[in-house]
């Protein structure tokens, strides 16, 4: 199969061709995306599962609307993605986008959209998906990807070409924060100190404790490079009023270019499911805070009141990394891969608090881990000179669905083609919480970090 870039998209690319077999390096992916085998009818042999339901967002006023997906190859190494797609969900009458910054021309409509390009000389429009126009700038820097459906969610992950590898940095959660109040007076707060944009927006992205693959003792262990620095966690929410009634997705996906009339086909791949308004978790309103001991652990208070119809809990405690004088934002006392680091704690509904280790940092394998917050000592220590510790964000989220058998499934590379991606209740609903961070944070330490902007390009992927 042949793809085309148009102009200016293609010369900040530099590619003119896309390939189903992506990326195969194990120790990048295997935790998130397996390794890409080629497939001659990509639909045919691929399967989908698609789950709706509510989203209580930050405590916020107002609901969203949650997703999760999966679409997998059913042949060769089954589970593995499908690098090139365009998802698009549809609601029911009544749902409408709102007309937030992200929603691009997906606003005051009933669908979030991917696109794909039928025509060379179209100017793609910009959608919430963003798998034409824009690029996904991520923190370590990496842009170029669009959105795809993933065998772990709906994310950034497409690549325009076979030599490329995909940044698997998930989308900053949730879509339409602006419409979210209690993100939007967050994201003022910081807005004040620096320069960080308003609404915040989120990463959610599996670490240790919860999140280990068998051998390691971290996703920082050396052996485990690239983004982001843990595992893709699958859901997609959105600050979107839930309406009850029946959700599609409909997933576009390249099948090839016949060679005798040059042009590409497709085929569509559809799931449905029924979202239902009454499934409600309780509001997540008062934040995590963390309470460091002085060794690079402490005490995180979870202050999330009732467990209600929540089946899993977690809470995600990221490094934010400090600056030292005169350099730039830096994690002094981490020995191996890229800040941020993402530690996530799997907790009981209900549980009050958690313990956080002192020594969960990252290392070489085979080598003592350090600090799981850099401490102030250990900083200075690296540096030479005196340093501050590292500043950090706290905020959870809990579920209704089986989120850690997925996971876990994902980290083992396992073959589930069509996984149990439903609770009891038949809905994937979800609350989080809003986050809290160190007395020291800056705005400074958000920009590509916690936070996410994403760069508007015109041209996109075209189909001829």
């Amino acid at each position: 199969m042949k793809i085309l870039l148009a102009s200016p998209l293609a010369a900040l690319l530099g590619a003119t061709t896309l390939s189903l077999a992506a990326c195969s390096s194990s120790s990048v992916q295997n935790s998130i995306e397996p390794t890409i085998v080629s497939q001659t009818n990509p639909v045919s042999q691929s399967s989908l599962a698609f789950a709706v339901g509510t989203a209580n967002v930050a405590g916020n006023a107002t609901l969203g609307v949650n997703a999760v997906v999966t679409l997998r190859q059913t042949a060769g190494n089954i589970g593995a993605s499908i690098l090139v797609n365009a998802p698009t969900i549809t609601g029911p009458a009544g749902f409408a986008v709102p007309a937030a910054p992200d929603a691009y021309t997906d606003a005051g409509t009933n669908h979030v959209s991917g696109y794909l390009l039928t025509s060379i000389v179209t100017t793609p429009p910009d959608t919430t998906f963003d798998p034409t126009g824009n690029a996904q700038t991520t923190p370590s820097g990496a842009n170029g990807s669009f959105g795809i459906a993933s065998s772990m969610g709906i994310i950034p992950a497409g690549v325009v070409s076979p030599a490329d590898t995909p940044s698997l940095f998930p989308y900053p959660l949730p879509f339409y924060a602006a419409e979210n109040t209690v993100l939007s007076a967050a994201g003022a707060a910081l807005t004040a100190a620096g320069s960080a944009p308003t609404p915040l927006q989120l990463y959610y992205i599996g670490g240790p404790p919860a999140f280990v693959a068998a051998g390691h003792t971290s996703t920082q262990d050396g052996t485990f490079t690239g983004d982001p620095p843990g595992y893709q966690l699958g859901f997609t929410d959105f600050q979107a009023l839930p309406t009850a009634g029946v959700y599609t997705l409909n997933v576009v996906i390249p099948t090839g270019i016949n060679t005798s009339t040059g042009v590409s086909g497709s085929g569509t791949k559809t799931a449905t499911s029924i979202l239902r308004p009454a499934n409600v978790l309780p509001a997540w309103t008062t934040a995590p805070t963390f309470a460091p001991n002085g060794s690079g652990g402490g005490t995180i208070n979870l202050n999330f009141p009732a467990p209600g119809a929540v089946t899993e809990e977690f809470v995600e405690l990221v490094d934010l990394g400090t600056t030292p004088s005169g350099g730039s934002l830096s994690w002094p006392c981490q020995t191996s891969g890229t800040g941020p680091y993402y530690y996530t704690f799997a907790l009981k509904p209900g549980q009050s608090a958690v313990a956080v280790p002192d020594d969960m940092g990252a290392t070489q394998q085979g080598t003592t881990q350090g600090p799981t917050i850099c401490t102030a000592a250990a900083n200075t220590a690296a540096e030479g000179a005196a340093t501050a510790a590292d500043d950090y964000a706290v905020y959870g989220f809990a579920v209704d669905w089986p989120l850690q058998p997925l996971v876990a499934a994902e980290i083992a590379n396992a073959s589930v083609p069509t996984p149990t991606i439903t609770g009891a209740a038949g809905t994937d609903d979800i609350t989080t919480s809003p986050p809290s961070f160190s007395a020291t944070i800056s705005a400074s330490n958000f920009t590509g970090v916690t936070l996410q902007s994403r760069l508007r390009r015109s041209g996109g992927v075209t189909l001829k």
